[in-house]
């Protein structure tokens, strides 16, 4: 079997209980070759303790393969978890009689375990583990382009440097999304997704209660008017759901001169401003 190399990557410590935990497994000392096969036949003839320390002296390892499948919507702390439960599988099966170092065995259910769990619980729609593999593939793909190239790399660019068809790199893409709750807290402070990812078009529920409110009110003060005078005043101040008409315009929907629309709208902001309800309306001006 292929020899194992960990290699070095930048680990987001930003969560206290992280860092707490990186501290504790880091007392765990490593285990030589001899340990481990000891270890190993303990194992298998019962004993949990032994299990217990080949699984601790090991959880480094985990750390350092879960960071190579860290991505937006995933937190570093559930790979860990999940590699964790693969190791803890790997410790249980190993047969140190096969000629070979535990952790070399033990990678293969590790990287298992993860990729298990992000494509049955991390994903709305779960994919198959070789789509799985290939959208992860990708994904290490343009961070090293990135670097190398100073710049995002174009479809062509990853094609070639995956080996792969371009029609590949753009179903790969289709599938990296990753689904989360608007209610899960953010990786950069305590607040919630939903209130740093707000949709800037959609109308906040406040907003849409006052804009309803103006509305009633509107019609409430417009009942002293005469029903030309309220579609004049609708026309030109865009409440029919179009946009605000000139009196010209106003002129050919009516069928009306533009003189008499000038003067019926003038008459009938004149009466709106002597009705003492009026003063309710400075509210939404705020």
């Amino acid at each position: 079997m292929r020899e194992i190399k960990i290699e070095k990557s930048i680990t987001n410590r930003s969560e206290d209980s992280i860092d707490r935990y990186l501290q504790e497994i880091s007392k765990y000392p490593l285990l030589s070759v001899d340990e481990e096969v000891i270890l190993a036949k303990k194992i298998r003839s019962g004993d949990a303790m032994a299990l217990q320390r080949l699984v601790n002296c090991n959880l480094r390892f985990v750390v350092s393969v879960a960071k190579k499948y860290a991505i937006e919507g995933v937190s570093l702390a559930d790979l860990i978890s999940e590699g964790n439960i693969g190791l803890v599988k790997a410790a249980e099966r190993f047969d140190a009689s096969r000629g070979f170092k535990f952790i070399s065995y033990a990678v293969w259910w590790i990287r298992q375990a993860i990729l298990l769990s992000l494509g049955a619980y991390k994903r709305m729609i779960r994919l198959p583990m070789n789509q799985l593999t290939g959208v992860m593939d990708l994904f290490k793909a343009e961070c090293v382009l990135e670097q190398r190239l100073h710049r995002l790399p174009t479809v062509n660019e990853l094609a070639e440097f995956m080996g792969v068809a371009h029609e590949r790199i753009l179903e790969y893409w289709s599938y990296s999304p990753i689904t989360f709750s608007l209610d899960s807290p953010s990786n950069n402070d305590e607040d919630e997704w939903m209130t740093v990812r707000k949709d800037p078009v959609a109308i906040q529920p406040d907003a849409g209660l006052e804009q309803e409110a103006l509305q009633v009110n509107i019609e409430l003060m417009m009942r002293v008017l005469s029903t030309r005078e309220k579609r004049i005043l609708r026309l030109a101040y865009g409440m029919e759901g179009c946009r605000p008409l000139q009196n010209e315009d106003i002129s050919e929907v009516l069928g009306i001169s533009p003189e008499t629309i000038r003067r019926a709208k003038a008459k009938a902001l004149f009466t709106l401003r002597k009705i003492g309800s009026i003063k309710m309306m400075q509210e939404y001006l705020r």
